[in-house]
């Protein structure tokens, strides 16, 4: 399979425009048809039509465009272990969910750094599914989740807890301490990315207690921990966030923790790798320094 034909088709896919494509990748319209015509030749489908919204995929080319990027990906691993071939040195990557790699992880990897020398090491941030696919896929060495995976193919252990906390603006009158009820009295910012799905965490931990999400008053939700944190430092309501995006805040004493008495809302973090016949020396040299001595160097 021609994996440019591949690219061009994927291209046209999000921009669903074969002049913008062409005018993108620096190719002649008549060039770009003719590399996809090889391509729907090749698959046997026609992939693409035309419609008044743009160029859409066909059915066939809905189910191309779902594994191209994986097929994508996989080529440039293998052009990275050639390379690394080549040169003899050793690139570990990394998946993990959006706080742990923009907070905890640089700490560790700074030392796993200092104490592997001759490891190169990447840092990416994707949720839970994806970071399990990229493992199952080769795409990526290492992950880091906050569910504890179930496939024979994966070796995991739990290397620590993802503390998640109720932060207030400073200047709020809420009080230091309240009991669960008191959720129900205060605005709240609902944080929901991929990873840290707290609102049916939330939603799961009221329940015994015989309180429902809709009780509380949710302002809004946001999917990214900045937006959150934004919302907190302008008072528009408190929120759950983990606790190791808003160390900063606390310490300035732009924020302050609220402690719900009782409330035990914190994640498992699962270290998560292929199992040990199919990985090579390298990964587990890094997944055992990790069980060492991961959870207590994060930042």
């Amino acid at each position: 399979m021609n994996l440019n034909a591949l690219e061009y088709f994927r291209d046209i896919v999000e921009t669903k425009s074969i002049s913008k494509v062409a005018a993108n990748r620096h190719i002649s319209q008549s060039a770009l048809s003719q590399n996809i015509q090889k391509l729907e030749d090749e698959m046997g489908y026609q992939l693409l039509e035309r419609s008044n919204k743009g160029v859409l995929p066909t059915e066939a080319g809905r189910i191309l465009f779902k594994y191209s990027g994986t097929m994508l990906r996989i080529h440039e691993k293998l052009k990275e272990e050639l390379v690394q071939l080549e040169n003899s040195f050793e690139n570990i990557k990394i998946n993990g969910y959006l706080s742990m790699v923009n907070y905890s992880l640089p700490c560790v990897i700074y030392k796993v750094k200092k104490a592997f020398p001759k490891y190169n090491f990447e840092m990416h941030s994707k949720s839970n599914m994806e970071s399990i696919n990229d493992l199952i896929n080769e795409l990526t060495d290492l992950c880091f989740v906050t569910e504890e995976p179930c496939d024979d193919r994966l070796e995991f252990t739990k290397i620590g807890k993802e503390r998640i906390v109720l932060v207030a603006n400073s200047s709020s009158r809420i009080p230091d301490a309240i009991d669960v009820n008191a959720l129900l009295d205060h605005e709240m910012v609902l944080l929901d990315d991929d990873a840290l799905t707290i609102s049916s965490f939330l939603k799961h931990k009221l329940k015994p207690l015989g309180l429902h999400m809709d009780q509380i008053p949710i302002m809004f939700k946001v999917d990214s921990i900045p937006a959150a944190k934004s919302s907190v430092n302008n008072n528009l309501g408190i929120c759950f966030l983990p606790y190791m995006s808003v160390k900063k805040e606390l310490y300035e004493k732009k924020f302050k923790i609220i402690e719900v008495r009782n409330f035990d809302f914190d994640y498992d973090i699962y270290l998560v790798t292929r199992r040990k016949c199919n990985r090579e020396k390298a990964v587990t040299d890094i997944y055992h320094y990790f069980i060492e001595h991961g959870a207590k160097e994060f930042c």
